[in-house]
């Protein structure tokens, strides 16, 4: 199975996007064993919940349709176009995954470097998802611009 392919934009602007959202998710982690749940207010608590849990369920689903074609990059061996499940919804459901799951430890620490490190990450999948656009254009010319006609880049 490969799992890195090739960087679609800048490889230090991928590596440290996606070190950057990882981050915000390993300091709410440490946040939450470390000073638990109990010292926050509830609202913030189950608004970071619910977008951890949509996230983690979009991740689950966008991995489950992908299968081995889940993979860091542009796939360098010969691929298949999904429109299915949950790309009926979204043509980026894992990046959305990701955001939600970010935006969950922005709100759940509120932390100012947090917010800055995700923006920062979200900003980058942003630019990704522009170049792999470009990419699956050219791969799969009018299959993809038929999709993209049909399914919004997000929601």
């Amino acid at each position: 199975m490969e799992i890195l392919g090739k960087s679609p934009i800048n490889p230090l602007l991928f590596f440290t996007g996606k070190i950057g959202g990882y981050l915000t998710w390993a300091v709410a982690i440490h946040s939450v064993v470390s000073n638990g749940v109990y010292n926050i207010n509830p609202f913030r608590l189950f608004i970071s919940i619910t977008f951890a849990v949509i996230g983690f369920i979009f991740l689950v689903l966008s991995s489950i349709y992908l299968g081995k074609n889940v993979r860091m990059g542009i796939p360098l061996k010969e691929t298949k176009l999904k429109t299915e499940g949950i790309y009926k919804i979204s043509r980026n459901p894992m990046y959305i995954g990701l955001h939600l799951i970010t935006l969950s430890s922005i709100v759940y620490t509120m932390n100012i470097y947090l917010f800055i490190i995700g923006l920062y990450s979200v900003y980058v999948y942003h630019l990704i998802i522009l170049s792999e656009e470009k990419f699956l254009s050219s791969r799969f010319g009018g299959d993809y611009l038929n999709y993209k006609q049909k399914v919004r880049r997000y929601f």
